[in-house]
């Protein structure tokens, strides 16, 4: 069977000082075609990197690369900026990561400007003390049934602790193990708005994933139209260099190959369905 075509969602450049040509060896290394490249301008959550260098590898890298902006969306001028990495080329705002809860206003005009523009938006959800966009469960919703043409694609801790409807407190675990209750909210709102997708990068993607495969299996049957293959890997070459001798990459390609065994649902959840969150 021939393999599917990979679109890693979830990709950054400057981890461990990460070049853009280590990045693109790290792509090749692991048969990814394309990449969602996500700038973290605010450097919270210990990662710096710029729109501008994100705008700069794409244009080295037109065929490879497809990039999104991300500006601290507390300053006053976050909406012209956006504006203007739009006329740019930007395809999207990712990742979204600043320390403000869920339903505070300035959230919610980037989802709106999302919406205005027809753009994605890739969501860091971490509740607790230093957290981000915290609220999920209280706000997520609220704009998922206001604004229907923005793409909201869900990452990180808070995000994947609520694949169970057992979700112990942020100051407890934000990495919960064990057996997956069903009737979680992740259930829920993947199946009544289609315009949310599960992003399944990092060690929170992959430790919601392959706590209980059974439920994974089914989870995945219910939304394969929504679930997006992402790593957010720092390593260099594929093999884990410079992270512990770990690649999410090669770790969540593997894993997902021996658990769905429909080839259509593997080139959806590899390529297919990020290239609908990005186009609408």
């Amino acid at each position: 069977m021939q393999k599917p075509r990979l679109l890693d969602c979830h990709l950054h450049i400057n981890h461990f000082e990460r070049t853009i040509e280590d990045t693109i060896r790290h792509m090749d290394a692991t048969g990814t075609e394309k990449a969602f490249v996500l700038p973290l301008e605010t450097g919270e959550g210990g990662v710096l990197l710029r729109t501008e260098t994100v705008l700069h590898a794409y244009h080295q890298y037109r065929d490879r690369i497809i990039p999104f902006c991300q500006t601290d969306i507390r300053s006053d001028d976050v909406i012209a900026r956006l504006r203007a990495y739009h006329l740019l080329g930007c395809r999207g705002i990712g990742e979204q990561k600043e320390h403000l809860p869920l339903n505070d206003p300035r959230v919610e005009r980037v989802i709106a400007f999302c919406n205005d523009v027809h753009w994605p938006i890739t969501i860091h959800f971490q509740d607790g003390a230093g957290g981000y966009n915290q609220g999920l469960a209280d706000h997520l919703e609220t704009y998922l049934k206001r604004y229907k043409n923005v793409r909201i694609i869900g990452h990180a801790q808070t995000w994947w602790a609520n694949i169970s409807a057992e979700v112990p407190p942020a100051d407890k675990s934000l990495y919960p193990k064990g057996p997956v209750k069903p009737g979680g909210l992740l259930d829920r709102l993947l199946s009544d708005y289609p315009n949310l997708y599960a992003d399944m990068s990092a060690g929170s993607g992959f430790g919601a994933l392959s706590r209980d495969k059974d439920f994974t299996a089914g989870f995945i049957e219910r939304h394969p139209k929504q679930m997006l293959f992402g790593s957010d890997c720092p390593c260099y070459d594929g093999q884990g260099a410079h992270f512990k001798n770990v690649c999410y990459s090669r770790q969540l390609q593997e894993f997902l190959r021996e658990l769905v065994s429909d080839p259509e649902t593997l080139q959806d959840i590899f390529f297919n369905n990020a290239m609908r969150a990005l186009e609408g």
